[in-house]
């Protein structure tokens, strides 16, 4: 990473506050579960409903300005986004840096421009687009993205967590007993260059889970979909973390989408008996006052 000058040290100590408070979450006992944030609201009733810390997610965040997944939306307006999410509550906030919008270089700035927003930590992923659709980075070009990270924290005195994303099950679906071998792998390598914790995205059963928790040397994260195991069995099993990307987006915008088809039809207007109350928003947001 280029030489960029220091972050005033009030930003960093705030921001290192919020990472010492993930690390704990993450490491302690009982597993953590973080929503998937868009924007400063969903952020704000995440924490209203009692979670202890909230993921920004990257899919959710593009869908909510217009955009699909993927870095489409560049890293300036993420970081926006993520800014106003982490000034609108007290929990931390863990960002997703998505590929880190680069490079080793463009990762360490991705880092140090998240520290500067408020941000906990990031998800960084090791998955790459290709002409057949996604591929795996390298693990030599991705741990020269992980110590591009390490680096700009040791030159901020961060304490900024990362979430190392290991798509080794999604991308080699097709060969079960060598994606989770390759998971295993990555996810070993990822620790031991620094990473916090250890993310895994695609579809995973109990005994795939309970081997990845078993091998890799850090604090396990799993991706929820319809086919994961329930909290309490991923607790049971040792997992850490567990997050859901743009899920809550999805469930909210289908109960929109029903609303809207439905208020020519026969219940009308009915539904909205089951939205939340104008009252209940308004004392919602007034507690950031």
């Amino acid at each position: 990473m280029a030489a960029r000058e220091r972050l005033p040290s009030e930003i960093v100590a705030t921001a290192n506050e919020k990472s010492r408070r993930l690390r704990e979450l993450v490491l302690a006992p009982e597993i953590l579960v973080m929503p998937g944030a868009w924007d400063a609201l969903s952020a704000i009733l995440f924490e209203h409903l009692g979670f202890q810390a909230v993921q920004g997610s990257s899919s959710a965040i593009a869908a909510a300005v217009g955009y699909p997944d993927g870095e489409v939306i560049d890293r300036e307006r993420t970081v926006a986004i993520t800014r106003e999410m982490a000034s609108a509550v007290s929990v931390p906030v863990n960002a997703d840096g998505e590929r880190g919008y680069g490079g080793p270089d463009e990762a360490g700035e991705t880092v140090r421009s998240l520290v500067q927003a408020g941000a906990a930590g990031m998800n960084l992923e090791d998955s790459l687009p290709t002409a057949n659709g996604r591929g795996l980075a390298s693990i030599p070009d991705q741990l020269q993205k992980i110590a591009a990270v390490m680096e700009t924290k040791r030159a901020l005195g961060s304490e900024f967590f990362l979430n190392a994303r290991v798509d080794a099950l999604a991308v080699m679906a097709d060969d079960p007993k060598a994606a989770l071998a390759e998971a295993m792998k990555r996810g070993n390598a990822y620790a031991e260059a620094g990473a916090d914790c250890i993310f895994y995205l695609g579809r995973a059963d109990a005994g795939v889970i309970g081997a990845l928790v078993k091998e890799v040397r850090a604090p396990v994260s799993i991706f929820a979909g319809p086919y994961t195991p329930p909290v309490s069995e991923l607790k049971d099993l040792g997992v850490a973390r567990v997050s859901y990307g743009s899920a809550f987006l999805r469930v909210a915008l289908a109960a929109v989408k029903r609303f809207a088809e439905g208020i020519r039809g026969p219940s009308g207007h009915a539904p909205m008996s089951d939205a939340m109350t104008t009252r209940e928003l308004q004392e919602m947001l007034r507690k950031r006052l």
